[in-house]
């Protein structure tokens, strides 16, 4: 997916003492990094194997900050030159609320990066079965909606873990954070597809949620809320026809 990489040194970016990135950073590459920079510390803490990825060439239509996971290795992806909307997301985010933001969008990649680790990503939890309606649909329907409900419940996951670091380092801001993602998850081409984290975001409004766990593991923490946000939700089966050819 990524195949020209620059790879930042992370004892220069990320872990050094001195807080000024490397020069030859752009100025919206150093913004954000600067703003995650409490987050990247703490996944070092947790012993997360994080690279840091900063592509050279220009990214138009990239998510500005993304997560592959190579060889046992979370990779953090900044694809921002020639990429308007890495400045545009920070442009979104009302003036105040930057560095409490951009932390649970490095936050939410650090929960993509857990359940890779894990050896989860993808597998639902013990007790949970994908819904009988995908036994339902014609084969090739139940591919396309198996695959889209798979990538939306780990989207979901990692929503969660960007609000519980909110809620832990940023309590404040809560409130400010959660409506945030209310809205970027608003405008939704397809109800119920892989990016509608909707259910879980409408769920964790009330901050108490989180506290269901009784675990200080931010990642154990969302466990209780992710697997309530799937037993309240419907199954996807509005508009599975849209996504195939025509026969």
């Amino acid at each position: 997916m990524f195949k020209r990489w620059w790879m930042v040194a992370l004892a220069m970016l990320v872990f050094a003492r001195a807080a000024t990135p490397a020069a030859d950073l752009t100025p919206t590459e150093t913004q954000w990094l600067q703003a995650a920079m409490p987050v990247l510390r703490w996944a070092r803490e947790q012993k997360l194997p994080l690279d840091i990825i900063v592509q050279p060439q220009p990214t138009p239509g990239e998510t500005p900050l993304g997560l592959a996971f190579i060889e046992g290795r979370c990779k953090l992806v900044f694809s921002m030159r020639g990429n308007p909307e890495a400045q545009a997301t920070l442009d979104r985010i009302a003036p105040g609320l930057h560095n409490p933001v951009v932390q649970a969008i490095a936050a939410h990649e650090m929960g993509h990066c857990w359940r890779h680790l894990q050896h989860s990503w993808g597998m639902l939890p013990n007790g949970i079965q994908d819904s009988h309606v995908l036994k339902r649909l014609r084969p090739d329907q139940a591919e396309v909606l198996r695959d889209m409900w798979q990538t939306r419940r780990e989207e979901g996951f990692a929503d969660l873990v960007g609000l519980a670091w909110t809620l832990k380092h940023h309590p404040e801001h809560y409130a400010a954070v959660h409506a945030w993602y209310v809205r970027l998850r608003a405008d939704q081409t397809l109800d119920t597809g892989p990016h509608d984290t909707r259910v879980w975001v409408r769920l964790a409004a009330d901050r108490l949620m989180f506290d269901q766990a009784n675990s200080t593991n931010l990642f154990e923490q969302v466990q209780p809320l992710w697997v309530a946000g799937m037993l309240d939700d419907a199954e996807p089966t509005q508009r599975v026809a849209a996504l195939q050819p025509p026969r």
